[in-house]
């Protein structure tokens, strides 16, 4: 009997690490704090390590930076911004980067996004979340869709 529960117990923690990532996806959420315009990036950490030219096995900032601007551009009302990286934090397998990209708009009336970043991973998808003029939008993207252009 104690047997059958060690392998039940067994292969019930083998079969829950397969349902950990069901999908592949980056999150990228543009929210508005106070009078600034920030970009929070959740990843998958060893995806990055993989896939995106890193010379490290840990993700550092100036490695990271290059990526970002290589696979992503971001404009609001045609204006481009460029993200400045403020903090990068991993924890197991996932990591999270903010970055600070301008000073609060008012009004924005057109956010133009292109995103490639991980796209080269198997059926990876890039999910944008846009959290401002008070209003909520998210769009995902992925190797068939890398651009949108979001009127409000």
């Amino acid at each position: 009997m104690k047997q059958l529960i060690i392998v039940l117990v067994a292969f019930l923690t083998i079969g829950n690490s397969f349902l950990t990532h069901d999908s592949v996806s980056a999150t990228f959420n543009v929210i508005e704090r106070g009078h600034v315009l920030l970009l929070e990036i959740d990843f998958d950490q060893e995806n990055y390590i993989k896939f995106a030219e890193s010379r490290s096995l840990k993700i550092n900032k100036e490695d990271f930076r290059n990526y970002l601007y290589k696979t992503t551009s971001w404009s609001f009302d045609g204006e481009e911004v460029v993200p400045q990286i403020l903090s990068i934090k991993s924890q197991r397998e996932h990591t999270r980067v903010i970055c600070f990209l301008s000073e609060s708009k008012k009004n924005i009336k057109i956010v133009k996004v292109k995103n490639e970043f991980l796209i080269n991973v198997k059926e990876h998808s890039n999910i944008l979340k846009l959290d401002i003029n008070n209003s909520f939008k998210d769009f995902r993207l992925h190797k068939n869709r890398r651009e949108i252009k979001v009127v409000y």
